[in-house]
């Protein structure tokens, strides 16, 4: 995926470093081209490190599963960023309070979609495999979900934007596919459904989640 604002991607010289976790699920070899990237890569192996710790734990109930999970996602994602990208250019036509309310729904979806889909989650290993600089402030870091069953592992790529001393998501490639990309096209057709007024969408939201 490139968002709009994103150049071509160069990769750039870098140094290679292996490196182990202590988790068995979790396991790294990346390519640290500068600073930048090597905090984005934390970040990410961080935030997965979390994820795995409330996902595996077999005891914890489902909604409290969902609870961290949205705590997660507050802490790790730029979810006011990616919800106005998916808008698109609809956000400049929708009244402040529409904003607002479609904002708030977007990140209830999101928490209730992925919550959903993670909390399948049945002890596949994620490795960390890459970091390259892509612009001023984004990295893409580069990661592959392996199934326990031994099937083809999943290529994640994690845009990550660094804003002074701290990182956020900023979208999410499943197989090269952005996920945010795929949002904004569904999110248009059912806007353009309803005559291109961002009301139709906002009460599709809150019928669904």
């Amino acid at each position: 995926m490139v968002l709009p604002w994103a150049g071509k991607v160069h990769a750039s010289p870098s140094v290679s470093v292996v490196s182990e976790v202590s988790r068995p699920t979790l396991s790294m070899q990346i390519s640290v081209s500068d600073e930048q990237g090597a905090g984005a890569l934390n970040f990410v192996k961080s935030t997965a490190e979390k994820g795995l710790t409330f996902l595996s734990a077999p005891d914890s109930p489902q909604e409290q599963k969902k609870s961290e999970f949205k705590k997660l996602l507050d802490h790790s994602f730029d979810l006011e960023t990616i919800g106005r990208f998916v808008l698109g250019k609809y956000w400049n036509v929708a009244t402040p309070a529409q904003q607002k309310e479609y904002t708030s729904l977007f990140k209830k979806m999101v928490v209730e979609v992925y919550a959903g889909r993670f909390g399948e989650y049945k002890g596949e290993k994620f490795e960390v495999k890459s970091v390259r600089s892509i612009s001023t402030k984004d990295s893409l870091v580069t990661s592959y979900i392996v199934p326990v069953n031994g099937g083809e592992p999943i290529q994640v790529d994690w845009r990550v934007r660094q804003t002074g001393s701290t990182y956020k998501v900023v979208d999410v490639l499943v197989s090269g596919v952005s996920m945010s990309v795929t949002q904004r096209s569904d999110f248009s057709s059912v806007i353009q459904r309803g005559g291109g007024d961002v009301a139709v969408l906002i009460d599709y939201l809150k019928q669904k989640f």
